[in-house]
C-alpha cells in the first residue's frame, strides 16, 4: 500500500484552493458523507500515474483533488496580525531600504518606538499601522528613532491589509512546495502557483 502521492488538494466549493490533506482523510470523508450531499468532500480528481494495490491485487486510484460539498466563507474573516503575514502584505521588502530578502533576513520594525508610544491614546504599538517588514542592517540602523530623526523615510505607509488569498495557509503552503506541486493539481490553482 505504498504511494508516491501522499497529498489531497481540496478545493471549496467554488473550486478555490482551501486545504492540503492526505488522500486517506480525503478518501474517508467522501464515504463518510456519501449519502448526505450537503457535507463532505468529493472526488474531482484522480493521480493519474499512481495507486494502491488491495485485495486480490486490485488496483485503486488515489485522490489527487476534492471538492466541499458545501461553500465555506473565508473572505468575511478579517486578516490576522502575524510576523509571517506582515511580509507577506509588504511582499518581503524592507520598507527602509526597498531590498526584498528571504524571511530569515527580515525582522520587523516599529515605526514609532515602543518608547516614544503614547500609550494613553490606548492601544499597543504592535499593530497594522506602526509596524513595517525591514531588514537587520536598517532595523539596527534606525534603532529607537522614528523615521525621521533617523533621516531614514519609508517606502510606503503600513495600512491594515484587506482580506485576500495571498494570507490563506494553504498559499504559504502552495508556495513552499511549487517545485513538487503534482500535475493534476494545476488546472485547479491560480496561475501564480504554476509559475
Amino acid at each position: 500500500m505504498q504511494s508516491k502521492n501522499s497529498k489531497c488538494l481540496v478545493l471549496n466549493a467554488d473550486y478555490s484552493p482551501l486545504a492540503i490533506i492526505d488522500w486517506t482523510k480525503a478518501i474517508i470523508w467522501a464515504l463518510k458523507h456519501e449519502k448526505n450531499k450537503n457535507c463532505g468532500i468529493e472526488i474531482v480528481d484522480f493521480y493519474k500515474d499512481d495507486c494502491i494495490i488491495g485485495a486480490n491485487n486490485k488496483k485503486y486510484p488515489i485522490p489527487a483533488v476534492a471538492k466541499t460539498a458545501r461553500y465555506f466563507k473565508i473572505s468575511s474573516q478579517r486578516v490576522k496580525f502575524s510576523r509571517k503575514n506582515l511580509f507577506i502584505r509588504d511582499d518581503h521588502v524592507c520598507q527602509y531600504c526597498g531590498n526584498k530578502f528571504e524571511i530569515n533576513q527580515l525582522t520587523y520594525d516599529h515605526v514609532i518606538p515602543k518608547s516614544l508610544w503614547n500609550y494613553e491614546n490606548g492601544g499597543s504599538p504592535t499593530n497594522w499601522t506602526n509596524i513595517v517588514t525591514a531588514c537587520v542592517i536598517c532595523n539596527r540602523r534606525k534603532g529607537n528613532r522614528t523615521p525621521k530623526q533617523a533621516n531614514m523615510p519609508l517606502k510606503k505607509l503600513p495600512t491594515v491589509p484587506q482580506k485576500h488569498s495571498k494570507y490563506l495557509p494553504i498559499t504559504h503552503h502552495l508556495i513552499k512546495i511549487r517545485a513538487e506541486i503534482p500535475e493534476e493539481w494545476f488546472v485547479y490553482l491560480p496561475e501564480s502557483y504554476s509559475i
